[in-house]
């Protein structure tokens, strides 16, 4: 205990020093209309306690998704500064990408895709894609995109390196990609080392985030950044809880994140956020699944990274 307190506590110092920077929040906008903010680099504290995931798993999280957040918290080091999309991906960048090449996501070549509620759970059904995902109302171009697989948001970030080369709007060195899992953790976190960023507290989530709580009936997401300035965190990130589930780059441990981008060999990939089908239980900055890149349901969604390539 002596030992992970000290680790905290040069953690928080990394953090104070990184905190100066959040204040000078800087911003920057692609060429299709994406707007991201720059995370400088720092130091957290990754992974959660024993005790966050006994108070996760007593709020219905299968102790197998627990296990997979790591033994403990352990320190984890953001070497280069990095910007991320202020929102996730929403259906009107997704078109412009899609109108600009003619992709075809994995579920509409499927024919199918899962849906999934907190109800219900999931189910396949055919037809659903992120033209349409069957919500009680059609997203609009403000809403942010989902039923896109981990491939998916890949060609959509190697397009757009592409495009931003072109318009000569990429920073140096950099290119566009899905964040590594460090980095979205780092990111949600902004400073914070509780459950959630803002607190470690289901009930300060109120007007922050879109989830499912047993008091609430959810439909489909909302617009991205629809709480504005209440549900964004310090570094000016919306939505980084909740709506949909957001992938990343790197291959899925079921052991645990990793500070470097991580390589393996499984097909799997991390998924990290939680969605609204999702409550407290998993809606944690330490919340984290791993399933098969070629996943495709009505939770799952992207946010842009621009770094240099891990």
């Amino acid at each position: 205990m002596k030992r992970i307190g000290i680790i905290t506590l040069a953690a928080a110092l990394s953090l104070a020093a990184a905190s100066a920077l959040i204040a000078q929040e800087k911003t920057m906008m692609t060429s299709s209309g994406i707007e991201l903010v720059w995370i400088p680099p720092g130091e957290f504290m990754m992974g959660s306690t024993q005790q966050e995931q006994a108070w996760a798993v007593s709020n219905s999280l299968p102790e197998s998704f627990a296990k997979r957040e790591g033994e403990q918290p352990r320190r984890a080091r953001i070497a280069n500064g990095f910007w991320l999309g202020r929102t996730e991906v929403t259906v009107g960048q997704w078109r412009k990408f899609v109108d600009a090449t003619s992709y075809v996501t994995e579920a509409e070549k499927n024919g199918t895709a899962t849906t999934r509620t907190r109800n219900t759970g999931s189910k396949p059904v055919k037809g659903i894609s992120w033209r349409d995902p069957r919500f009680a109302v059609l997203p609009k171009q403000n809403h942010p995109v989902c039923c896109i697989s981990w491939n998916d948001a890949m060609a959509c970030c190697q397009w757009l390196t592409a495009t931003e080369k072109k318009a000569s709007k990429l920073p140096a060195g950099m290119i566009g990609r899905l964040p590594t899992e460090a980095e979205w953790e780092y990111a949600c976190r902004a400073g914070s080392q509780t459950r959630f960023w803002w607190g470690d507290f289901p009930a300060g989530g109120d007007q922050r985030l879109t989830w499912a709580l047993a008091t609430e009936k959810i439909d489909g997401p909302t617009p991205a950044d629809h709480y504005r300035a209440k549900g964004r965190n310090k570094f000016g990130l919306a939505d980084m809880l909740g709506n949909v589930a957001e992938w990343c780059l790197d291959v899925g441990d079921d052991a645990q994140a990793h500070e470097e981008c991580f390589k393996g060999t499984s097909g799997n990939r991390v998924l990290r956020g939680g969605s609204l089908w999702e409550g407290p239980d998993y809606c944690r900055c330490a919340g984290r699944r791993v399933p098969p890149a070629s996943s495709t349901n009505t939770a799952l969604g992207f946010r842009l990274a621009i770094g240099v390539s891990p």
